[in-house]
């Protein structure tokens, strides 16, 4: 037996559709809903949402998991389909529709751009499974995240191990957080430029940046640019990266012997 719960937008419970059979649950749906086809539904399908017209939906989609959860987004379908096309739209709707959490969530689950967030009410973007979900799609998003959310260490991490550079939207208190930047360098060394003085002159953040990248050293502090280990690991990477250490080590690290040593 399949079991597909119908809530409210309210999250009131509508009808619970028993099927026996996969193949007939499309039908039964359908027949609950012909006298609804302007409405739009949420479709939950397990963890993935799918926003759609109810007619719209694939039949191969439908049947795929035997749970589905129908929820009625109260809106006119043209309106709905016009965001779904293009969801700078948002822009242009009313206070209501920026702060509608299905609507925002809706947009930003389904958009390969995080742009449109900005145009969310200044409470959807205090708001924690929003932008949860928006970072976790486009670590850049957490530019338009409340400064509360850009303070979240959770959040913060989420989008800076989606997208490095996402560490200078994030506040200062996290700029100077030893994981999250350590997370932010592990997708992108150079990062570093970004962290707190204290964490570029930090040996064990330097190190692993330079280990993935020796060009991470130009935004090390002076004086792990004078560190013969830092350095040394530095070129090891990257023989460029000698460039950006310090005098005494440049013409130390230049000596045909010292570069044996590395090499």
């Amino acid at each position: 037996m399949n079991e597909i719960k119908i809530n409210f937008i309210s999250g009131e419970l509508y009808k619970i559709i028993n099927v026996e059979s996969l193949s007939l649950i499309y039908l039964q749906i359908k027949f609950y809903f012909d006298n609804l086809d302007d409405k739009y539904y949420k479709i939950l399908n397990n963890n993935y949402i799918i926003y759609t017209n109810l007619y719209d939906l694939d039949y191969g989609t439908i049947i795929l998991n035997n749970y589905l959860t129908i929820v009625f987004l109260n809106y006119d379908k043209d309106i709905i389909s016009k965001l779904k096309i293009n969801p700078y739209y948002l822009q242009d709707m009313s206070d209501e529709f920026k702060n509608n959490f299905d609507i925002v969530k809706m947009i930003i689950s389904t958009c390969n751009y995080t742009y449109p967030l900005q145009f969310a009410s200044n409470e959807l973007k205090n708001n924690v499974d929003i932008i949860k979900i928006a970072v976790s799609n486009k670590g850049y998003a957490l530019k338009y995240a409340s400064n509360e959310l850009k303070n979240n260490f959770d959040i913060v991490k989420i989008a800076v191990s989606n997208y490095g550079y996402a560490l200078q939207f994030a506040s200062n208190e996290l700029k100077n957080n030893f994981d999250i930047v350590k997370n932010a360098i592990s997708n992108n060394s150079c990062v570093l430029q970004l962290a707190s003085d204290k964490l570029k002159n930090n040996f064990d953040i330097v190190k692993f940046a330079v280990s993935n990248d020796g060009y991470a050293l130009q935004y090390a502090s002076n004086e792990l640019k004078n560190n013969f280990d830092i350095v040394k690991i530095a070129i090891s990477n990257t023989d460029h990266a000698l460039k950006y250490a310090s005098n005494e080590l440049k013409k130390l690290f230049t000596d045909n012997k010292m570069i044996n040593l590395v090499y």
